[in-house]
């Protein structure tokens, strides 16, 4: 992998750190989910947010969330994993679909609604990028295997460089992070720790 990282054109991606993932009363943790293992994330994702308020990188929070009744869900929700609707995952305006008070986004982030896996799929993410210059995505958030992946896969495809932070994203399954990593960092992306990108931004943090 040769692509190097700087912090010009580039932007930070954090995905769906909601209260539906990260919280012992969220959906996913309802599901049976381990939700410790997306929470392990947090720290990383809050890190690097703070290193890239500092460098000047603009921040993109992406928001997954669905209508009541879930009418937008499609298959996947329809046929798929129906018991999302059981345990209401984050639908639009409650608590589950909000993102927790240390690790919310400021009034100079932006904050990108979707209802896929993918960051891009039938959103703006890209409309935002595209003109302020952006050709390379620090991604993190969770979970690896599926808005994490799918996001990195759909960037690479539209040409952004992606870096997607291993030690800043979190899986309900070890197998499926493993595998995840190495499928991104085989053909859709350069797999890096958070240390590294603070090193390619040339930021220091307190305690990081």
């Amino acid at each position: 992998m040769t692509m190097d990282l700087t912090k010009e054109k580039t932007a930070l991606i954090v995905v769906d750190m909601q209260n539906g993932f990260l919280d012992p009363k969220g959906s996913m943790a309802r599901l049976g989910f381990a939700y410790e293992r997306l929470l392990a994330a947090k720290p990383g994702c809050q890190r690097l947010i703070k290193a890239a308020r500092k460098a000047g990188v603009p921040i993109f929070f992406t928001q997954y969330v669905y209508k009541p009744g879930f009418t937008d869900g499609g298959v996947q929700i329809e046929e798929i994993m129906p018991m999302v609707k059981d345990v209401g995952l984050c639908v639009a305006g409650t608590w589950d679909a909000n993102f927790p008070d240390d690790i919310a986004p400021e009034k100079t982030d932006t904050v990108i609604e979707k209802n896929r896996p993918s960051s891009f799929y039938e959103t703006r993410l890209d409309s935002f990028l595209r003109p302020l210059g952006i050709q390379n995505l620090v991604v993190c958030g969770v979970t690896t295997n599926i808005c994490v992946e799918t996001t990195v896969r759909d960037a690479t495809q539209r040409n952004y460089r992606s870096f997607v932070v291993r030690d800043a994203t979190g899986e309900v399954e070890q197998d499926r992070y493993d595998v995840s990593l190495k499928t991104m960092g085989f053909f859709f992306a350069r797999v890096m720790n958070v240390s590294e990108v603070l090193d390619s931004w040339n930021v220091e943090l307190s305690n990081a």
